[in-house]
């Protein structure tokens, strides 16, 4: 995953697969939205399945707090990228909490971090 995390279609991954985990599981409808988005914001790449399924694999193994670390460093590493790149990897991320039909309080938290990050 590290190999990954060194570009941001990597990292950008790596965050939506986290928002749409941070309730402790991925729903079938937040992982097509995932691949969707990714699509989406990096369109050179024709299929983000693999890359997906790897990813998903090598995050359940991450100890607790990595994630955590994982984002921040991540930010700061991608903090040159283009204010409107970042807003529609934003609303990616909001798009994902919504794909299961409900939004509980850890989701909303975390959007708001995040946010914080994505948009300052």
């Amino acid at each position: 995953m590290v190999n990954a995390l060194e570009q941001i279609e990597g990292f950008t991954l790596f965050l939506l697969l986290h928002m749409g985990r941070v309730d402790g599981s991925l729903h079938p409808n937040e992982r097509d939205t995932i691949l969707e988005k990714m699509t989406e914001l990096f369109p050179r790449n024709s299929s983000y399945e693999q890359p997906l399924t790897a990813m998903e694999l090598q995050y359940g193994q991450l100890k607790y707090g990595v994630s955590d670390t994982i984002l921040k460093e991540g930010f700061q590493k991608f903090s040159h990228i283009d204010p409107a790149k970042r807003k529609e990897i934003y609303r990616a991320l909001f798009d994902i909490i919504n794909a299961n039909g409900r939004v509980n309080e850890e989701e909303t938290q975390t959007l708001q971090i995040l946010k914080s990050w994505l948009l300052s």
